[in-house]
């Protein structure tokens, strides 16, 4: 072997050796731009990609589904009550060209813009609105956040309130308002069931007045129940009947 062929075949091993230092494995569920002396040259799928060290860069990206916490910020009411609102939302980038090429930092730039516009949404509502619908008004946000972030190749999934706080004394202020009404359902409750039984009483008492056997049975009744207790004397005069005692009664009204 003479020394052009070792020269070639140190060239050769130098040649691999770079292929080899520019081999990248991307996997699934990443997709990989190339850029060439800066400039944007393509993306890449999953597998194995060679690349041009030096030559050339590569930005790798994250195409699964992200969570981001949008941390407690104070927020004012349309009826200028401040809440500490805790939110969560979940994005992931459909276009990984306009990620990287529209927008210097996608994913702080998507987090800003959705606390500003969960800040305008919820100053837009009164606070017995945002406590009762939640759901909608983080449909909304999500609604408004989508209309800015696809131009910068991203998806929101959803956006979650996750606690709303409010001041000490507005707490102290619904927590009454809910007490107040538990007592007024009550007070409905009982009177409704008076009423009903009333209506009970009533028609029990027509009964009887129409069978004299059967309130008799029910003196005998009452004076069993009033033994049992031990504590009262009651004197019962058993050799006269209900009907007896009841004329008796009415005979002396009239007098």
């Amino acid at each position: 072997m003479g020394l052009s062929d070792i020269g070639y075949a140190a060239i050769g091993g130098l040649v691999v050796l770079y292929l080899l230092i520019g081999t990248r494995q991307i996997k699934q569920w990443e997709i990989v731009l190339k850029f060439t002396f800066g400039r944007y040259a393509g993306q890449k799928g999953p597998g194995l990609r060679v690349f041009l060290p030096i030559f050339q860069r590569i930005r790798r990206i994250d195409m699964r589904t992200r969570t981001r916490d949008l941390f407690r910020q104070a927020v004012i009411t349309a009826d200028n009550v401040t809440l500490n609102v805790d939110a969560v939302v979940y994005f992931r980038v459909v276009d990984a060209e306009k990620a990287i090429l529209a927008v210097e930092n996608f994913e702080g730039a998507m987090k800003d813009r959705a606390k500003v516009v969960l800040r305008d949404i919820i100053g837009e509502t009164l606070l017995d609105q945002v406590l009762a619908h939640r759901e909608s008004i983080a449909a909304k946000v999500q609604e408004h956040i989508e209309v800015m972030v696809a131009r910068w190749g991203l998806h929101v999934e959803l956006i979650g309130l996750q606690d709303i706080q409010l001041p000490p004394q507005m707490q102290e202020v619904l927590a009454k308002a809910a007490i107040a009404e538990r007592e007024r359902t009550y007070v409905i409750i009982k009177s409704q069931a008076d009423i009903e039984s009333a209506k009970n009483f009533a028609e029990a008492a027509r009964v009887l007045a129409s069978s004299p056997g059967a309130i008799e049975l029910r003196r005998f009744e009452a004076l069993q129940t009033l033994t049992q207790e031990g504590t009262s004397k009651v004197i019962f005069d058993l050799t006269k009947t209900f009907d007896e005692v009841h004329k008796q009664a009415q005979d002396g009204g009239r007098a």
